[in-house]
């Protein structure tokens, strides 16, 4: 089985959930072993969930280049060029309401689009279960970038990381535990750490 939107939604739930428990100040701190602060990681997955919506939102979705919205410049020195940003202002709940938002986005998208739209991603021309695969995986590792700086544990559900990984990353290595499969296949164990990595959302 493919992950859907709902397991997209239950993800973000429960990422939603942990974050939602940082102190207003928290987004400041440099995210774990990221070049980002925690701000700037959250907004990032914001950008995520969106333009992943948008990329097979529309009616004939782009199939070379994300849609081609211009980006603003970035909000201070260091921080990512992206759409989407939290007023710094709002805090903790805003940035919990503007990821709930935008993951709601691609939830709805993907819950709704034909078996056979496709749309623009770098890493292979997608589909629904690409879009939420790709939405699950960044919603599960940002949140663990975040909160590990804090010194706060997070995991994914097992079963759903097991077809995420089934769906973009085919050849890593398995064993029995799926979200340390996912973790090193995505460069973020002692031994993987800085090493190049890449998910593959083509259409197989």
């Amino acid at each position: 089985m493919m992950p859907t939107a709902d397991d997209l939604r239950t993800v973000a739930d429960h990422v939603l959930d942990h974050l939602a428990r940082l102190q207003d100040a928290a987004w400041e701190q440099p995210a774990h072993q990221l070049e980002w602060r925690c701000r700037d990681t959250a907004a990032h997955l914001m950008d995520d969930f969106g333009f992943y919506a948008m990329q097979l939102s529309g009616r004939n979705p782009p199939q070379d280049s994300y849609v081609v919205l211009q980006d603003p410049p970035p909000w201070r020195q260091g921080s990512p060029e992206i759409l989407f940003w939290p007023d710094p202002a709002t805090g903790t709940a805003g940035i919990i309401s503007c990821l709930d938002a935008t993951a709601g986005l691609l939830c709805a998208v993907v819950a709704v689009a034909p078996p056979d739209k496709r749309g623009y991603h770098p890493a292979g021309i997608s589909d629904a279960s690409g879009f939420a695969s790709m939405g699950i995986t960044e919603a599960a590792l940002h949140a663990y970038d975040i909160l590990a700086a804090h010194g706060i544990g997070y995991e994914a559900d097992g079963g759903t990381i097991a077809r995420v990984l089934d769906r973009l990353f085919p050849f890593a290595a398995r064993t029995s535990e799926p979200w340390q499969d996912l973790l090193k296949a995505s460069g973020r164990t002692p031994e993987t750490r800085g090493r190049a990595w890449r998910w593959d959302s083509s259409v197989r």
